[in-house]
């Protein structure tokens, strides 16, 4: 997958206006210091280690939080690579994530691969390049050789192939359909019937059922068998279709209830 990349270059100023417009000019500056406030707010600029007395989250993405560091230079420059959040659902599965490139480029003549360690670090080579935020789906590249490297991979129209895994909740519903004994007893099924009127239409003959059961249904004993269950809404319109995975003798003496597990 191709994404667009977002330059979150800090010195170029001059390209706002006074209003910040962003179809007026560049959002490099608007870019930046949105996910300066978001992911880098709490962390020292020298050390790029948490300060513990930060009044914003971060979205830490590690339990090992107060251990790591987290770096955006006020003068450097960055890219920033959104997923859609209908591609990552919930959130970018942790150590998932991979980038990769093809192109050549400087210090990198054989390409670029970067990934995450599940703690929210890209790492390049066992080097921290940049950070991953997993719940918004955000990668951050920090690195100015790779910085420089994904801007000219992206300038020569070759990009950048993105992989990641995606988490979306299941949510299964269940439903218990109550049947009580003096229902469904009956089948209306063509083969329980005692045979088959011949109609012919222009040489062809076609078999229309009798209406008569036949003599090995008709008995107290025989009970008919329930192999699918059909779930209506409000207007009595079919939603769902569920197949018992063996049939299941319909009791005349008694309730059966049957348990449905949909998955949407």
């Amino acid at each position: 997958m191709s994404q667009q990349l977002d330059d979150i270059t800090n010195f170029d100023r001059y390209y706002y206006t006074s209003d910040f417009s962003i179809p007026t000019g560049s959002n490099k500056l608007l870019n930046y210091y949105s996910i300066k406030h978001l992911y880098y707010s709490n962390f020292n600029t020298g050390s790029g280690l948490i300060e513990q007395s930060g009044s914003f989250e971060n979205y830490i993405q590690s339990s090992f939080g107060y251990s790591g560091s987290r770096t955006l230079d006020s003068t450097g420059e960055g890219i920033a690579i959104s997923i859609p959040k209908s591609l990552y659902g919930v959130y970018v599965e942790p150590s998932s994530i991979l980038i990769s490139s093809s192109f050549s480029y400087g210090s990198f003549p054989s390409g670029l691969v970067i990934t995450d360690d599940g703690e929210g670090n890209l790492i390049q080579n066992g080097n921290r390049v940049g950070n991953a935020i997993y719940s918004h789906g955000q990668l951050i590249v920090t690195s100015f050789n790779h910085y420089q490297f994904l801007s000219a991979s992206e300038a020569a129209g070759t990009g950048s192939r993105i992989d990641f895994k995606s988490n979306n909740p299941i949510y299964t519903y269940t439903y218990n359909i109550k049947i009580s004994d003096y229902e469904f007893n009956h089948t209306l099924n063509p083969t329980a019937q005692s045979g088959s009127t011949v109609l012919d239409y222009s040489g062809s003959k076609y078999g229309q059922p009798s209406g008569m059961y036949a003599d090995n249904v008709t008995g107290s004993v025989f009970q008919p068998y329930i192999t699918t269950v059909g779930l209506y809404n409000d207007s009595d319109q079919l939603i769902a279709v569920g197949k018992l995975a063996q049939p299941l003798p319909k009791p005349a003496d008694t309730e059966l209830t049957i348990q449905i597990k949909l998955d949407v």
